[in-house]
């Protein structure tokens, strides 16, 4: 299990996601834009639009730089 500070919360999920991985979600899962933005708000891991952010957010890195922006800023701080 992930320590807390490197979960991401329902928020992050989609701030993490690369630019248009919404609309990209939707339509590979053949759901409305609505019903997936939803999904990654509640992030229960057995949506499989969240599941597929999820994929996505891993595949581009950006959690890994989210994280390493977090320990700048502690460091920082």
């Amino acid at each position: 299990m992930q320590p807390p500070e490197t979960t991401p919360t329902p928020n992050d999920l989609r701030t993490l996601l690369p630019h248009g991985a919404i609309s990209n979600i939707a339509r590979t899962l053949r759901l409305s834009h609505t019903a997936v933005a939803k999904a990654l708000q509640k992030a229960k891991p057995s949506h499989p639009a969240v599941a597929e952010a999820v994929r996505l957010i891993k595949e581009s890195g950006s959690q890994n730089v989210q994280e390493d922006l977090n320990q700048l800023l502690k460091s920082n701080g």
